[in-house]
């Protein structure tokens, strides 16, 4: 059983690593590099105007630990047909389950780390702990995430009376981990780390004392669903198979169907159409017109709102233009009477519009809170700029891509 669930990691790794690189392509490197620049530029002036004592800051150290300490997930790697094939080795699945716990733990603390780092300037200035204090509670809240982990494959166990229903699993992962962090972080790091241990303790010697039986539909269940949000992840930046978008009749598109259709342009017609249809191309573009307008709407800085703008607006040209092999496998599109000029340039007016909306929307988000006009208007003129630069630029980079 060991072999086997090395085999499957080993496979799940390289399925993952396929998306990755996709996720990971040039232009959201760049993007992720100002985003986090420009986060941390913020989270840093923030920091400077915090006091000493602040008497909200334990309540939001509190809420956000619990919060993070959900975030983790049992990758059991389990499939629907190891119901079937794997049940007579029911037994057997305990030693299984213990090297994805082990893996699934290392990944759950890697973020309650990651939680700890982002929060720790904060916690530093609001509450003026020494260097000792920070280790108790650190501790703590890692053994708080050790815990959910421990309950989790609790959760698994046919025999298990603990998970039963809604109530139990709230009780147990949510109320157990808040307790951790309340005694954290309002009472003494040093008696939310003797709770910690406490707690894991009972839940340990709890568990252990029941005979192990996997419950094969919860644990599939699961995964498949772990699974499937993992996919749809993806599927925000590239074509996963697995999640398809349904095509949606949006009725408020009409008017504007109408509008940005051409007579006798039918792959105007079909390339607008396609579009507000498309769950995955419009909802891609409405999603990263939207962060990008909450982006610049907090930045401070104007100089950093304009860079931000025009690298959104990049963004949105390199999502869209492969939107234009969407017809690709339909042969009765090859039949329509005109040419590939006619369709390129279709195409490239549907971008225009498209790209020309989100620089407007995201130059008024650039406005912010104290109402630059002037970074604001440079935002739009640019972003307009740039959108009809993109589009003009769209046929060469398509032959390029065809090329490669």
């Amino acid at each position: 059983m060991n072999e086997l669930y090395h085999d499957r990691r080993e496979g799940h790794f390289i399925a993952l690593l396929k998306y990755w690189r996709l996720v990971f392509n040039d232009h959201f490197v760049i993007a992720l590099f100002f985003l986090l620049g420009a986060m941390a530029y913020a989270y840093a002036g923030w920091l400077s105007k915090l006091h000493a004592v602040e008497w909200w800051a334990p309540l939001v150290l509190i809420i956000w630990f619990t919060v993070v300490a959900q975030l983790g997930r049992f990758a059991t790697l389990l499939q629907s047909a190891d119901r079937i094939f794997l049940f007579p080795k029911s037994s057997q699945m305990k030693s299984y389950l213990s090297g994805a716990w082990w893996l699934s733990l290392l990944c759950g603390e890697l973020i309650m780390i990651a939680g700890l780092v982002v929060t720790l300037p904060m916690a530093i200035i609001t509450l003026g702990w020494h260097h000792g204090q920070w280790i108790l509670v650190a501790a703590a809240m890692l053994l708080a995430e050790a815990n959910w982990f421990v309950l989790s494959k609790d959760q698994l166990n046919f025999n298990s009376s603990w998970q039963a229903g809604t109530k139990g699993w709230f009780f147990n992962q949510w109320v157990t981990t808040l307790v951790i962090a309340v005694t954290s972080w309002i009472q003494y790091p040093f008696i939310g780390l003797v709770a910690a241990i406490m707690i894991l303790l009972v839940d340990c010697l709890a568990t252990n004392k029941v005979t192990f039986s996997l419950n094969w539909n919860k644990a599939i269940a699961q995964e498949n669903q772990r699974m499937e949000q993992l996919y749809r992840f993806f599927n925000l930046f590239t074509d996963v198979p697995t999640v398809k978008g349904q095509a949606v009749r949006r009725q408020w598109a009409d008017g504007i169907i109408n509008r940005w259709t051409k007579q006798g342009h039918p792959w105007s017609y079909l390339f607008v159409r396609a579009y507000f249809r498309d769950a995955d191309m419009s909802g891609l573009t409405a999603r990263l017109t939207v962060v990008a307008m909450l982006v610049v709407f907090f930045i401070p800085l104007g100089w950093l709102k304009t860079v931000l703008a025009l690298l959104f607006v990049y963004l949105l040209a390199g999502e869209l233009t492969p939107f234009y092999h969407h017809f690709d496998n339909n042969a009765m599109v090859h039949l329509l009477p005109v040419g590939r000029k006619t369709k390129m340039s279709d195409f490239q007016q549907l971008c225009r519009r498209v790209l020309m909306c989100s620089a407007v929307l995201i130059a008024l988000a650039s406005l912010g809170r104290t109402l630059m006009w002037q970074w604001s208007l440079i935002n739009l003129i640019g972003g307009l700029l740039l959108a009809e630069f993109l589009v003009r630029l769209m046929p060469r980079r398509l032959r390029r891509n065809n090329n490669r």
